[in-house]
């Protein structure tokens, strides 16, 4: 394969080789900014709902079947109470409990004062929900351990906020990641390339 490409290269004119390898730029161009969109999905959905933790229970209204993700919110580096509560969704017509999902990924998003951490997704159809905070543990006997084990101060209840927001499937954000790395590789091998093809291809 290397020997085609290599063949097919020095019997092309140097300037279709230029011009080759500069469209790669606007090929990468193109996959960056989907890359980007799609990541940028994953951190930034629609809030449908934002409560203080000591609220312990909040309502929101799903108007479009589709994924959905509850995140914490709080002050950097400060203990979350992750591990003294459990999250549960219900149907309010129905009162059925809507499954969650560990989210794999955990995408996380700070500025200077706070920062916000997915928790679970779920999957929702339109109608009403309740999030309701009971007792139990949001994260595993592990992770609950090395939590405590860290010495850092505990959160400021009043300031640590339960969020649900749109999102997207998992699959979606693992794929936004190797598009972005495709497309700058486009954007700058192209460039690199075609700058270099006289040197590369005599």
């Amino acid at each position: 394969m290397d020997t085609l490409f290599k063949n097919l290269f020095e019997t092309m004119p140097l300037l279709y080789i230029r011009i080759f390898f500069f469209c790669l730029m606007p090929i990468g161009a193109f996959l960056l900014y989907h890359g980007i969109k799609i990541l940028r999905k994953s951190f930034n959905g629609k809030v449908m709902l934002e409560m203080q933790y000591l609220q312990q229970i909040g309502e929101f209204t799903v108007v479009k079947t589709g994924i959905y993700s509850i995140w914490q919110k709080g002050e950097l580096f400060k203990k979350t109470p992750l591990d003294q509560f459990s999250t549960h969704i219900y149907d309010k017509a129905s009162q059925q409990e809507i499954n969650l999902n560990y989210s794999l990924m955990s995408p996380r998003s700070n500025d200077f004062s706070t920062g916000r951490l997915e928790i679970y997704t779920f999957d929702a159809s339109p109608g009403v929900y309740e999030l309701r905070l009971e007792s139990g543990s949001s994260v595993s006997s592990v992770s609950s351990f090395i939590s405590k084990t860290v010495p850092l101060a505990s959160v400021d209840l009043s300031k640590y906020l339960i969020q649900v927001r749109e999102s997207q499937s998992q699959l979606f954000t693992l794929l936004g990641i190797p598009i972005c790395i495709m497309g700058g590789f486009g954007i700058i091998g192209g460039f690199v390339m075609g700058m270099l093809a006289d040197q590369l291809f005599k």
